[in-house]
């Protein structure tokens, strides 16, 4: 019974022991997966090694290391030279539970699969990594650019509009939405494309070409019919265009710009009046302005009338009949 219980304890202890010797392992590793060559990288990776002394911890990139802290060593750190990876000095911060380290000055070569590799010092030399690969490219710095688009447009006018994208090495695609509807492929002209070579990489830029009618009702159901349940409102294009680079949804860009409709120089004016008004006042103050000018004019009138109606007192009278005298001396004076 004794010696039963002693091989139980005996094998808790072992489980136990097992248990704290399997625990080394790298719990997160931080690598962006794609980056711009002109920013700046910080790497980092998180590890757990309860029950082992930490021997050191290492990064790779494609199995060639070129970075190590090693608490253990005279020197804790030390640095390796790997074509694409400078390593920015005294940025890295390595301890017990975690290690980060810094690159710049990236470019083609930088791509590639980054390791964080950690290790366990004597008895047990346990070893553990974790990797991840991250993409080196020249990614757009500005947003898509909308050019030939007016401000205003009669219903039906045709509307041509270009958009740009900022020059990437990543290919990149355009869509159109107006009023929030894509435009489909009748809409637009066939893509045009720039290359140049620049800092080691293939840079394109795209155009694309839209065309349109400013009055086509498949860009203003949904507003139609807001009109209908809603109180009638201007109709108008709302145009929106969006460069995406496939794989890399979170690096997508875009552009709105807004134009309004008129059907003849009376609407435009209205138009015009209406936009300048807040929304819940518009019709409002388009009122009192129409008000204001029409008492204006009255009053005008009514101004106008009293003077010609004035009756003739001192001041007035005085005026004009020293204006006539001067005007009956010169011409007797002329005469004679």
């Amino acid at each position: 019974m004794v010696y039963a219980r002693w091989l139980l304890q005996l094998g808790i202890h072992m489980l136990l022991v097992m248990r704290r010797i399997q625990c080394l392992l790298v719990t997160d590793i931080n690598v962006p997966q794609i980056v711009d060559f002109r920013d700046n990288v910080t790497l980092s990776c998180s590890y757990d090694i309860s029950g082992h002394t930490l021997n050191s911890v290492k990064w790779y990139k494609n199995d060639s290391e070129f970075f190590r802290y090693a608490p253990l060593m005279q020197t804790v750190f030390r640095k390796f030279p790997v074509q694409g990876v400078q390593l920015i000095d005294d940025s890295y911060e390595c301890n017990e539970s975690s290690c980060r380290v810094e690159l710049n000055l990236l470019g083609v070569k930088s791509s590639g699969v980054y390791r964080c590799e950690v290790s366990g010092d004597a008895p047990h030399f346990k070893l553990t990594a974790r990797s991840a690969n991250m993409s080196v490219e020249a990614l757009p710095q500005n947003n898509p650019l909308i050019s030939s688009f007016h401000s205003m447009y009669r219903f039906d006018d045709f509307v041509q509009v270009n958009c740009s994208t900022d020059f990437s090495s990543l290919l990149t695609k355009i869509t159109w939405y107006i009023n929030g509807v894509k435009a489909s492929l009748v809409d637009l002209q066939p893509m045009v494309e720039t290359t140049i070579a620049a800092h080691d990489y293939n840079l394109r830029r795209i155009i694309s070409q839209l065309n349109f009618y400013a009055n086509d009702p498949r860009f203003h159901q949904q507003r139609l019919e807001q009109q209908r349940l809603n109180n009638p409102m201007r109709l108008g294009l709302d145009l929106r265009c969006v460069a995406e680079i496939e794989s890399y949804p979170q690096l997508a860009r875009e552009t709105s710009l807004q134009a309004i409709l008129f059907r003849d120089d009376i609407d435009l004016k209205n138009q015009k009046l209406l936009k300048s008004a807040a929304p819940g006042v518009a019709l409002i103050e388009a009122h009192l302005l129409l008000l204001a000018a029409a008492t204006a004019a009255i009053v005008s009138s009514a101004i106008s009338t009293h003077f010609i109606l004035l009756p003739l007192t001192f001041e007035h009278g005085g005026r004009k009949l020293t204006r006539y005298k001067m005007a009956t001396a010169a011409g007797t004076a002329t005469r004679h």
